[in-house]
């Protein structure tokens, strides 16, 4: 390998009983050449036998006055002060942050001091740890000036580089040896006794993150590499490696931000859109743990299947999600009241930790914690619909995309979600045109749709929008379900529906009317075939027309004919039967058309 001496020195900030050291160091050398993955394989020769801690089972939460932690199993409640600077790591059994110009060590089970040492004016970027020594790098607030420290448990500073014109990314130990991702393709193997570097991983994706998960160190962003006896394949794409199905999600969620940026301590959008996921062996291969991965948008947390994206469960809290991890077997989410929930790998809850206050920021580490088997959390279909009827102006994308979910879906019981969604007063209009067409689209569920139907606008009974009658129009006309006849005529009647969902209705009822429902069709017919100023009133007249004349025997030929000659008939109604022809005796009707996509839901006030 061929190196040359590219990183600055510094003197180490360590505690004054300790002697001043220079440290020296090979490391992120842009002269190197890839040798093929014979160093990076010799390397893990060399650490693989020394063992990674699990990682202590902990939430911590960001505070006004400093952090507070708890353990997932709802021990060891701990308070530290000094608001860290940065989004705290948890490597290991170390929770480290800056604050105050230093960078702290927390022991993660008791919130203790372990350490605190100078951060050299920089903020922190992320941690790892190997059981005896912490690594962290360090950035300028406003980017740049990356640092390296490693930081052993009496708080000496073992190592501190300052590479020139190189970022670095989230490190990650073993066995005395950090792995500091860089430049977004390389890992560099620094040994922390000499301050060289020993070996370097090339990888062909993007690489900002080292970290440990399950005892094994892993590296990567958009997916992730494990460290293991096939790592010196990396380049030519033989290493174990796994990536998340790539598949529309709101928001765009990723797996890992670029490690070589900072995360803000108070949660910002990017913080509460993310995709959790545990890498692990399956069928001999590295998969995802449980089979399960998630994405969080605010309020919701969605349970994707990992083989393949598609939807599984939805949750929905009360206020947003901030943090969390995936474990062996399930999922731990951290919101702004500061309660930490339990999820199985199927969504079902499984508990809550709680960190004793509300938080304005979250980290999770699973490590070994096992997540019990949870409580069902209903039918996916009731899980989306509760999901939807969030009211808050930022859920909307991730609601029309559940929506979309929720319509692809062929329960019976989704046309009940549907229906009660365009009936409800409080659905944003986004939302409302949304189901009112997924709903014209069902093509089961009838029961629920007649149901709707019979309900009309009343403002004393607190029925404060109408049934979405023409989308139930639409459907029920194409299952052919002539029981909607009577309840769609009651509806051409009532001055609280739409022209649009009037034009709908009369076209089913072209239809599906019978002779029971000549009362409501005379009675339109007579009330809007002189009066109809819209191009919506005019088909509807129309409709009925052709309705009169298929069920209403002579006397409906007759109410149509002198309709035809009638000099009040408005014009485009008189245009329009005179290219009606009465039914002929036994005759079929035509079918009804079916919703094209310009046929949107009007919107009502």
């Amino acid at each position: 390998m061929k190196t040359r001496a590219f990183a600055a020195l510094a003197l180490a900030a360590i505690p004054a009983c300790s002697p001043a050291i220079t440290n020296s160091s090979t490391a992120f050398s842009p002269d190197w050449q890839n040798d093929g993955g014979k160093s990076i394989q010799a390397v893990y020769g060399k650490v693989s036998g020394a063992a990674l801690p699990a990682g202590t089972a902990v939430a911590v939460g960001v505070t006004r006055d400093g952090l507070v932690g708890v353990g997932l199993d709802g021990s060891g409640k701990w308070k530290a002060a000094g608001r860290p600077d940065t989004q705290p790591s948890i490597a290991g059994d170390v929770v480290a942050y800056t604050s105050g110009g230093q960078l702290v060590g927390l022991d993660a089970k008791s919130g203790k001091q372990l350490w605190s040492v100078p951060a050299e004016g920089r903020v922190l970027r992320g941690a790892g740890d190997d059981g005896a020594t912490t690594v962290a790098t360090l950035g300028a607030p406003g980017g740049g000036g990356s640092l390296l420290l490693a930081v052993s448990r009496d708080g000496s500073v073992r190592r501190k580089i300052e590479p020139q014109s190189v970022e670095l990314g989230v490190p990650g130990a073993q066995g005395d040896v950090a792995f500091v991702p860089w430049s977004s393709q390389y890992v560099s193997a620094v040994d922390l006794s000499s301050g060289n570097e020993i070996g370097r991983l090339l990888l062909r994706d993007q690489v900002s993150h080292a970290l440990s998960v399950g005892g094994k160190l892993h590296f990567g962003e958009r997916g992730l590499v494990r460290f293991d006896d096939k790592i010196g394949g990396s380049a030519s794409g033989a290493a174990n490696a796994v990536k998340l199905p790539e598949r529309e999600l709101p928001g765009k969620p990723v797996w890992f931000t670029n490690g070589a940026n900072t995360t803000p301590a108070a949660a910002a959008a990017r913080e509460k859109i993310r995709l959790y996921a545990r890498p692990a062996d399956t069928g001999g291969k590295l998969g995802i743990a449980g089979g399960r991965y998630a994405a969080t948008y605010f309020r919701v947390v969605m349970g994707l299947d990992a083989a393949d994206g598609s939807l599984r469960w939805v949750r929905t809290y009360g206020q947003d999600v901030l943090g969390g991890d995936a474990a062996s077997n399930g999922f731990a989410f951290c919101d702004a009241t500061g309660k930490v929930a339990l999820l199985d790998s199927n969504g079902g809850d499984a508990g809550q930790a709680d960190l004793g206050s509300s938080v304005q920021g979250c980290v999770v580490q699973a490590g070994g914690f096992a997540i019990p088997a949870g409580k069902p959390a209903g039918s996916l279909p009731e899980q989306l619909a509760k999901a939807i009827e969030v009211r808050e102006t930022e859920m909307a994308t991730a609601q029309r995309f559940l929506l979309r979910e929720l319509g692809a879906m062929q329960e019976p019981l989704v046309t009940k979600a549907l229906v009660d969604l365009a009936s409800n007063p409080r659905t944003p209009a986004l939302l409302l045109e949304d189901a009112r067409q997924l709903l014209a689209s069902r093509r089961n569920g009838a029961e629920y749709m007649l149901e709707a139907l019979a309900q009309h606008y009343d403002f004393l009974s607190d029925v404060l929008r109408s049934p979405p009658v023409g989308p139930l129009a639409d459907a029920l006309s194409a299952m052919n379900e002539t029981k909607a006849a009577g309840p769609l005529a009651h509806h051409l009647n009532d001055a609280a529906n739409t022209p649009n969902d009037i034009e709908r209705a009369a076209r089913a009822l072209a239809k599906l009317a019978t002779a029971a429902e000549l009362g409501d069709l005379k009675t339109f017919f007579a009330l809007y075939r002189a009066t109809a100023d819209e191009k919506e009133l005019v088909n509807a007249v129309l409709s009925v027309a052709q309705a009169l004349l298929r069920v209403g025997g002579d006397e409906g030929k007759r109410v149509v004919a002198e309709a035809a000659k009638d000099p009040l008939t408005h014009p485009d109604v008189k245009a329009g039967l005179a290219n009606l022809s009465p039914a002929k005796s036994g005759e079929k009707p035509a079918p009804a058309s079916e919703p094209t996509a310009a046929d949107k839901p009007a919107k009502k006030g």
